[in-house]
């Protein structure tokens, strides 16, 4: 099994659990009728009795869910337990020649009731098909709060931010070098994959500095709203800008304490 989008390592190897988890849970069951094959099929469960469940034995099998296609199914996956439990469930569909294979869910379950070892396995594959899912749920959500960025270039000496303006944008300092400057007066530097302008879209007050372009520079901007969005539904982002906070917090008291030693 694997998603219709960009499947993750981590989904892959619990795809590939899946696998052998369901082959063992099978294995000592007899099917409840011979393989049989389907050449093509907007619902390959239209006709099969609601307690079955099917497993593939060649071919593929697409899942779709509200019109969405989800994911889709290869040799060895099992389909069809929450329809078999009376759940909510998608459409399972195929487009060429699938070979499956049918169990009775009762039987794979009864199994279990005399033989431990079956348990577990069983309890495996529930679980790891839930991870599953979670990760696919977590990857969906994902997805949907990525922001809509743009890219912009700025020359040397051009102005970034300006000092008092209203902050609307994050930006991400990509290629180039730029200097922060307070009231006419350098105060810190800007490096490649540096986030600035954050502060001030936090605490909604106006810019405290100008950033200025000290070589032609490119930056990824994205707006305020989608930045919070993006920090709300992906908290790990806030330590990486705590983290540079801190820094220039620090750099502009190494620099307060510098300008107090100049004044004595």
């Amino acid at each position: 099994m694997y998603l219709s989008t960009k499947q993750s390592e981590l989904m892959s190897e619990l795809a590939a659990k899946l696998s052998a988890l369901t082959e063992l849970i099978c294995a000592p069951v007899a099917p409840a009728e011979e393989t049989f094959q389907v050449a093509a099929s907007d619902d390959i469960f239209a006709d099969i009795p609601p307690t079955r469940l099917l497993r593939i034995v060649e071919g593929q099998v697409d899942y779709s869910l509200h019109g969405k296609l989800v994911m889709h199914f290869e040799a060895g996956d099992l389909l069809g337990l929450p329809r078999s439990l009376n759940l909510p469930q998608g459409q399972f569909s195929c487009s060429g020649p699938t070979s499956l294979v049918a169990y009775e869910r009762d039987s794979l379950v009864e199994y279990a009731s005399h033989d431990l070892k079956y348990q577990r396995n069983w309890t495996y594959f529930l679980v790891c098909s839930i991870s599953y899912f979670e990760q696919a749920l977590t990857q969906e959500l994902r997805g949907e709060f990525q922001p809509a960025a743009g890219f912009l270039h700025f020359r040397a000496g051009e102005t970034i931010i300006q000092q008092g303006d209203t902050a609307d944008r994050v930006y991400t300092l990509l290629e180039g070098a730029a200097d922060a400057v307070c009231d006419g007066v350098t105060v810190g530097q800007i490096h490649p994959n540096e986030i600035f302008g954050a502060l001030a879209v936090f605490t909604r007050q106006p810019r405290m500095a100008s950033v200025i372009a000290r070589s032609d520079c490119t930056l990824l901007a994205v707006r305020k709203e989608e930045f919070i969005a993006l920090i709300e539904h992906q908290p790990h982002i806030c330590l990486g800008l705590i983290e540079e906070m801190a820094a220039k917090i620090n750099q502009l008291n190494g620099q307060l304490l510098q300008l107090k030693s100049g004044g004595t």
